[in-house]
């Protein structure tokens, strides 16, 4: 993929390909807005990307990364769960991902 098509994840900041993440846009309900999760990228309106991992979805939720990301503020309720069960072989993938860019220094391949 090009640097171009590059999403930075809502709540841990780490770049990563669209394909590694999960697009969540807004929903209009009775109650007000609402965070849902968009997995096949075909719902309209403004987007955040989040890795689908309980961690990254409670961190952006805790910083009120969606609610920037919307710009409004919308209920998130069970968004992380709903995520989980959409695609929980992503929560692994995301944590052998971290361990590779962070914790390993450089080698030469020998």
């Amino acid at each position: 993929m090009s640097t171009a098509s590059l999403r930075t994840c809502v709540g841990c900041r780490i770049v990563a390909p669209p394909d590694q993440l999960v697009r969540v846009t807004m929903e209009e309900t009775p109650h007000g807005p609402r965070a849902v999760a968009d997995p096949h990228r075909r719902l309209g309106g403004r987007g955040a990307w989040v890795h689908a991992t309980r961690q990254c979805v409670e961190q952006a939720i805790r910083r009120r990364a969606l609610n920037r990301s919307f710009r409004a503020a919308v209920s998130t309720d069970d968004l992380a769960e709903r995520l989980r069960v959409l695609l929980p072989a992503q929560e692994d993938e995301h944590k052998e991902s971290e361990s590779e860019d962070h914790g390993k220094p450089m080698s030469a391949g020998r």
